[in-house]
């Protein structure tokens, strides 16, 4: 088990645990970052400090930060 942001560009993986903070844990909810859900890394900013992930068909860029605590398996 890692987190989200250990993936590199291309790498997928299933989601085991969301343990944010209570208004981004809802937010990445909203998006289907639930248990279970596939995610890919389609894009890393020039900083880095944002990845766009593929879940659900739709590509959402999310801050690292807020990816830390987001476990996942390859």
């Amino acid at each position: 088990m890692i987190s989200l942001n250990d993936l590199k560009m291309g790498e997928e993986a299933t989601v085991i645990k969301v343990s944010a903070k209570n208004d981004i844990k809802k937010r990445l909810f909203d998006i289907g970052l639930v248990k279970g859900t596939k995610v890919k890394v389609v894009l890393i900013s020039p900083g880095k400090n944002m990845v766009a992930y593929d879940i659900k068909g739709a590509i959402i860029a999310i801050r690292k930060e807020d990816t830390k605590n987001i476990m996942v398996i390859r």
